[in-house]
């Protein structure tokens, strides 16, 4: 797994901002620790007032993308940032890098330097998940062309309830999910090592995010879900947007950007190196599908040592299952209610979360 911290692997992220801000409630004084990604996780949970968010990655790569979208949104006006980052076209992205480059770090600077293509291609599109989800949904394109037009056409959740129903669910498409998502072809193409590393026995991993996508598919439009676009569409509409890429999102944001530091760093060495009680939430998103059992124990510790009392935590976990340990387990409280209900709620649906509050 060695090369997946070496390269650019997410840059959109693929997680309901809602679940988050839902689960952490995070308050004006917190310090908040959260796992980088695609980065624009830590970008979303500015849009709630807090003291400080700590945003950790050990793939240095993602952290120079946070800090190349921190930049942007600092120094350009909001339709020059949807241009540079690749929302809209543009066909000027590397003379607004040469600007940009000013208030880089050199490390982060001298990465965007050799990787010019990426910034003229749209950095926003050019994460290996997103170039996949490019190839998938020229597939669906091909395939289904007039049922995908459709499918994105619906205003009406109702008439798009009985669509999915009479026209778009197939075996033949499920079975499609199944075969893509089966872990001979998933290592054969090197998607995500996360998908298979600490899998949950019980998962069949292609039918459960097909039975997942079609549940969302009648819970929401799919022109507005992020991750359904992004699958069947391979880019994002106006009406997909993120908070971090609308109009108010962008201006919330930007006013607190200050308030958001970034390290390069395992999560559990940093865990390990960090104060006794010194956060008050934890974000640490999907990292539990890249341990076995034993760092996933090992993670947990650290974090109730760390954990402020009363401190909140949010962990999603994709294709993984792991339990708390009966040593630590009694210190966390989970909202056994609020889990299920973020699971029902999470248009990304394809995590499971433990979140609670933290006793000691």
């Amino acid at each position: 797994m060695k090369d997946f911290y070496e390269r650019l692997n997410y840059s959109i992220g693929n997680e309901d901002w809602r679940v988050e801000k839902n689960a952490l409630q995070i308050e004006p004084g917190n310090h908040v620790l959260c796992i980088t990604a695609s980065g624009d996780r830590p970008l979303h949970l500015l849009l709630d007032p807090c003291k400080e968010i700590t945003s950790i990655d050990a793939n240095p790569i993602q952290n120079h993308l946070l800090k190349l979208k921190c930049a942007a949104m600092q120094k350009l006006d909001y339709e020059s940032y949807l241009s540079f980052l690749g929302a809209k076209p543009c066909n000027k992205r590397e003379e607004t890098l040469s600007q940009l480059n000013y208030h880089l770090e050199q490390e982060c600077k001298t990465f965007w330097e050799k990787n010019k293509k990426k910034i003229s291609k749209g950095v926003l599109y050019q994460g290996d998940v997103e170039r996949l989800t490019k190839f998938i949904a020229l597939g669906f394109k091909i395939c289904r062309p007039k049922k995908m037009k459709q499918l994105f056409s619906f205003d009406c959740l109702e008439e798009q309830k009985k669509f999915i129903d009479q026209k778009w669910h197939s075996k033949a498409l499920k079975n499609f999910f199944r075969l893509f998502l089966s872990r001979r072809l998933s290592e054969l193409m090197a998607i995500d090592p996360g998908l298979y590393l600490s899998v949950d026995p019980n998962i069949e991993l292609g039918a459960y995010i097909y039975d997942r996508m079609i549940a969302v598919l009648k819970q929401g439009l799919a022109k507005e879900n992020l991750l359904i676009s992004l699958i069947l569409r391979g880019y994002l509409s106006e009406d997909a947007y993120p908070p971090y890429l609308t109009k108010d999102g962008f201006e919330v944001i930007k006013e607190r950007i200050d308030r958001l530091s970034v390290k390069t760093a395992n999560a559990l060495d940093h865990l390990e190196n960090s104060p006794d009680n010194c956060y008050d939430r934890f974000s640490m998103s999907d990292i539990a599908s890249y341990m076995d059992q034993a760092s996933f124990d090992r993670m947990m510790k650290q974090i109730l040592r760390a954990a402020k009392p009363g401190a909140r935590f949010c962990i999603r976990q994709f294709s993984s299952n792991h339990k708390l340990s009966p040593e630590y387990a009694n210190h966390f409280c989970r909202d056994s209610s609020l889990e299920n209900q973020l699971e029902k709620e999470d248009s990304c649906f394809i995590y499971r979360f433990i979140t609670g509050k933290i006793e000691k």
